[in-house]
């Protein structure tokens, strides 16, 4: 998913304004009536993700960077006389470069300088192997290049759903105890079940994840163990996606709060990954979770009776870290300015651009910013004194913003390709190559299909998606025309991530021979410095690759429309709004994380925009006129009042037909002259749009909101 702009020296990442400025949605919590319990804030963070200079945009308003939000955190410990520092998952990884160059050591040393307590492992420390997981948290050189030696963190990482193959034993410590004002807390880690299929194979080697029934089980062993130890008070840092729209709070997170038992000692799960807000309570349990990016932080208050070490009250508030009238922590710039001392080119521009470099519609098609990469990729110097490679492939999943208009600095090349993948040059046959083509056209669980175009360089080809996968690819030539031979060798070049069977990319790992060479983004970088020398940056699509639509069979049955289904619409929404924040998947449990809607339903969710039925999206199912005003109506202000809703929506024959949870929507679109009625006066609100209709119907709903 994918992500915005430059102001100054820093990266923003823009938020849209459905974000709200301040969020307090905990219980309201009251003051024990025996006045003796022990009162402990647990104050954190999730999904820094290293963005130590970012500046993010909230609600119109600059939030973030880690000098901010380290004032934020002092002032809130400062408040307490009891406290304790977290951070839940994705501390490091897909990191702003300032962070990542140095293998996101300067992250690691603000985190020891800010003297957090305990943390969690997220999918992203998985992102270069467990060996460079630990080296970050144990101390050491790190294996990638060997050039940073890692300090290690003063404070206690836990995760207890990892399991080491060749010992059978957890990765890390499953748990740890924390004792303050005198009462125990215990803190149990969690990653996401869904890292595997986050992160390149090799991230992943070595280990494997518990079950969801697994991991409910290692939760109630290791609440019971805590407890032996005399520990009542229990916290769950999962690393899960949790959303809490209207009061109700649902994800992995809140799956994990129903499964355990009703009366489990465990009192809060701190929620991470997809970016979201959560604050409510299941089956229980408090389930919280502060956005990303250091823009928020959740204070998580506890009441605790020093005699039983039960939590007699609990609530949370998640508060936004804006920028305005607040001082920067001085320790925090030394560590940013210490960096880049060290990397100067961070703030140089390497190129300029009109915004029409971007990664419009890669899972489905060629994009301008799909063919940059994979020239640049194709130019690679391996070391090995060989020209350029015939082909280069780029898994769409792996760009992951697009290049803003105005000056390109070496901080947005980096949000683009944020993994540090190394790149492999591969020997495949003209056969493989087809292959690898082929495997672009998966199926999902429910049948239906799961599209990963690959951005290519040095080769052309049209697939006619009459016909089945097998057969699909036809007219695979070079780039003048050559017919491609089966038989003959070639050599590609693709990041590490596919090399080792990426996104069911499996055909690679059949290659010939493989030779490991530079980072992508160095070569990237280099590639435009090298190509633009500082001017305009170019690249268009330029007919590499020829999609032929399935066509329809004619019948001699009367056409009928065809409606837009409920995924299409919020990608439509999404494209015209050029929304671009979120970097983890839905979470819900019918779309899957590399389906082609499935950025675009992350970022509509993130925007307030969806939330979906018990968990469920339903991507598939035609989208009704009601449903499609209910998302509509959240890009318009004024709300129509219950009254004036009734007496608009009464107007129409079929008003009594509108469900109640879409009757104000309708009203406000109806009154503003967006929405009208299906035909002479009926509102038809169970009825599907065709795609035509809802694009004019979102394309006027945009339009008002920026009127």
């Amino acid at each position: 998913m994918y992500w915005k702009k430059v102001l100054g020296q820093s990266t923003i990442r823009v938020a849209t304004a459905a974000l709200l400025l301040t969020q307090l949605l905990g219980a309201a919590g009251s003051v024990s009536a025996a006045g003796k319990d022990v009162e402990v804030h647990l104050i954190g963070i999730n999904d820094f993700h290293g963005q130590l200079d970012t500046t993010s945009i909230v609600s119109d308003k600059k939030a973030g960077t880690a000098p901010i939000l380290a004032t934020y955190l002092k002032e809130a410990q400062a408040k307490y006389e009891h406290s304790l520092l977290f951070h839940n998952g994705d501390s490091v990884g897909a990191s702003a470069p300032v962070s990542s160059l140095d293998r996101d050591e300067p992250t690691m040393e603000w985190m020891n300088m800010m003297g957090f307590d305990v943390a969690s492992l997220g999918n992203h420390e998985f992102d270069q192997g467990v060996a460079a997981l630990k080296a970050q948290i144990f101390g050491g050189l790190d294996p990638k290049e060997g050039k940073v030696t890692h300090a290690g963190a003063k404070f206690d990482y836990v995760n207890a759903n990892v399991i080491e193959t060749a010992t059978g034993k957890t990765l890390i410590k499953p748990y740890v105890i924390k004792e303050v004002g005198g009462v125990k807390i215990g803190f149990i880690g969690l990653v996401t079940k869904s890292t595997p299929a986050k992160v390149s194979p090799s991230g992943t080697a070595g280990v494997r994840f518990l079950s969801a029934e697994e991991e409910v089980e290692a939760v109630n062993k290791y609440a019971k163990e805590l407890q032996d130890k005399g520990v009542e008070t229990i916290i769950v840092l999962a690393h899960d996606p949790a959303t809490t729209k209207e009061g109700v709070t649902t994800g992995e997170a809140a799956d994990l709060a129903k499964a355990l038992p009703a009366d489990s000692p465990v009192d809060v799960i701190v929620a991470g990954d997809n970016h979201a807000l959560a604050n409510g309570e299941v089956n229980g349990k408090l389930i919280v979770q502060a956005y990303s990016y250091g823009t928020a932080f959740e204070d998580i208050k506890l009441m605790i009776d020093p005699a039983t070490g039960d939590v007699t009250e609990k609530s949370a508030t998640v508060t936004s870290t804006f920028q305005e009238g607040v001082k920067e922590d001085p320790e925090s710039l030394a560590i940013i300015k210490k960096s880049l001392d060290k990397h100067p080119e961070l703030t140089k521009p390497v190129g300029t651009t009109d915004g029409s470099v971007t990664r419009t519609d890669a899972y489905n098609n060629e994009a301008a910013l799909g063919n940059l990469i994979a020239d640049s990729m194709r130019e690679a110097d391996f070391g090995d004194k060989a020209s350029a490679a015939d082909f280069a492939f780029m898994n769409p999943g792996g760009i992951r913003a697009d290049l803003p208009k105005g000056d390109v600095t070496f901080a947005d090349l980096a949000k683009i390709q944020p993994f540090g993948n190394t790149l492999v040059k591969l020997e495949l046959t003209g056969e493989q190559i087809k292959t690898l083509l082929q495997q672009q056209w998966g199926t999902n669980a429910d049948g239906t299909p799961n599209t990963k175009t690959l951005q290519i360089s040095g080769l052309k080809y049209t697939a006619d998606f009459n016909k089945p996968v097998a057969e699909r690819v036809t007219g695979l030539t070079l780039e003048d025309g050559t017919p491609i031979d089966p038989a003959k060798t070639y050599t590609a070049v693709v990041n590490n991530f596919m090399a080792a069977g990426g996104d069911n990319y499996k055909v690679l790992v059949d290659a010939k021979s493989s030779l490991a060479g530079p980072i992508d983004l160095d070569v990237f970088y280099q590639y435009i410095v090298d190509t633009y020398k500082g001017a305009d940056i170019v690249a268009k699509t330029e007919g590499r690759i020829t999609n032929l639509a399935a066509s329809k069979e004619e019948t001699e049955t009367p056409a009928t429309t065809e409606f837009i289904s409920r995924a299409e619409f919020v990608s439509t929404l999404v494209d015209l709004m050029k929304l671009n924040e979120v970097a983890a998947a839905p979470a819900f449990k019918d779309v899957a994380a590399n389906a082609s809607y499935a950025d675009a339903i992350a970022e509509a969710t993130h925007a307030g925009f969806i939330q979906g039925y018990g968990g469920n999206f339903n991507p598939d199912r035609d989208i009704t006129r009601e449903e499609a005003a209910t998302i509509l109506a959240k890009l318009v202000k004024d709300q129509a009042s219950d009254k004036n809703a009734a007496k608009i929506i009464a107007g129409f024959e079929d008003g009594k037909t509108v469900s109640t949870y879409a009757v104000k929507s309708m009203a406000k679109l109806i009154d503003k002259g967006i929405l009208s009625g299906a035909e002479k006066n009926l509102l038809q609100p169970k009825q599907g749009l065709s795609t035509n209709d809802a694009k004019a119907l979102i394309q006027k709903a945009v339009a008002a909101k920026a009127s």
